[in-house]
């Protein structure tokens, strides 16, 4: 007699189980056929800067979700045009033409942002034809390759650019702090600066909140487009108005970003090297070279300065090398107007200088090992 009143428990038990199961499948079936898809990133990013950089028309099919560092660029695009770029990846999201293989010899990595990404280097100067440019003009962790391969021609060199426009350093770290094991780098580079100095809305610590359950969450999440249709209802219903925009870091979360990248490449047996970040002008009203009479935004090129001399400060008192390159500084401005594309990012004749100073910076590292 207990037996079949188990059974019969245990059955509803299950029934009871089934049928919230039951009606959240067929909701989600629902809202897939009837519902407007949505891609993840409309969801969670939520600035309306960021989602014209990650979404706009101009970076269409560039970018895809991802849970821990919110964008990435897309696997195996192949002369994608974005913006003058012609953009290339392999299958582990790199701006690189080769994958990634077992490590073989010397390994550098050069974390960074669309400067270390090589925004317009090359320059494709036709949108229907991204495979014309000038092959000479190369991103500077590429240039930097080549110089390492000519300079030790017995080596196994080679040089992983662990980069993606739009990212700050926040992005930079959670990103080596997932992929560094896996890279085993010898040396690491960072170069980060201008998306943690930009106003874009609220702050990364507010947007891209980075817990292991936030990041499983939003996991989960993208893959349903029933929660994706609640999660932007939501949004709509309780996002506040931003009256002032503040940066994506502080000064002091930005610094402590680029400590953090530091400790964790010591702990990992890589050497870790700063690049301070690069920025041409003041930013201050004026004419420049792409638009006579410029508005400018002087509290920008303030805050460039601010975050520099901080990172410096800190690098100096916990002395972390550091590379500062002048002429890519507001400091060399209006001379250094022919080493950058625009404001923020040199082109092919800065990013040579850069690959140059560089393998100049990196060199007692190198020599360590490459005894």
């Amino acid at each position: 007699m207990a037996k079949p009143r188990l059974r019969a428990t245990l059955t509803l038990f299950c029934i009871t189980l089934l049928i919230p199961a039951l009606l959240i499948g067929i909701a989600e079936i629902c809202t897939r056929i009837f519902a407007n898809h949505l891609d993840p990133l409309s969801v969670f990013v939520t600035s309306p800067q960021l989602r014209m950089d990650t979404q706009g028309a101009a970076t269409s099919g560039m970018f895809e979700f991802d849970p821990l560092l919110t964008w990435r660029l897309r696997p195996n695009l192949r002369n994608l045009w974005w913006d003058y770029t012609p953009v290339t990846t392999n299958s582990a999201h790199l701006r690189m033409e080769r994958e990634l293989s077992t490590k073989r010899g010397l390994r550098i990595v050069t974390l960074g942002d669309s400067v270390t990404f090589g925004y317009r280097v090359p320059a494709a100067m036709s949108k229907d034809k991204p495979g014309e440019f000038d092959a000479e003009e190369k991103p500077y962790p590429r240039l930097l390759e080549e110089m390492l391969r000519a300079k030790f021609p017995s080596r196994e060199i080679e040089v992983i650019p662990l980069a993606c426009p739009g990212y700050s350093s926040g992005q930079g770290l959670a990103w080596l702090r997932r992929d560094i094991a896996g890279l085993k780098p010898d040396i690491v580079t960072a170069c980060f600066g201008w998306n943690d100095v930009r106003a874009a809305g609220a702050a990364d610590r507010v947007t891209m909140p980075g817990t292991s359950s936030q990041v499983s969450i939003r996991a989960l999440m993208s893959h349903s487009q029933l929660l994706l249709q609640l999660a932007q209802f939501a949004q709509g219903k309780t996002a506040p108005a931003i009256s002032k925009p503040e940066p994506r870091s502080s000064p002091e979360e930005y610094s402590a970003h680029f400590a953090e990248m530091s400790a964790l490449c010591r702990e990992h047996g890589a050497w870790f090297g700063i690049i301070l970040p690069v920025y041409r002008d003041p930013n201050k009203p004026g004419d420049y070279p792409e638009e006579q009479n410029n508005f400018g935004n002087p509290a920008e090129g303030e805050r460039m300065t601010q975050y520099r001399n901080q990172l410096r400060a800190t690098a100096t008192s916990q002395k972390l090398p550091t590379l500062e390159i002048p002429e890519l500084t507001e400091q060399s401005w209006p001379t250094n107007t022919e080493l950058f594309g625009e404001r923020i990012h040199p082109n092919a004749t800065g990013h040579t200088l850069i690959a140059g100073r560089l393998l100049e910076f990196i060199a007692p590292a190198l020599s360590e090992r490459t005894r």
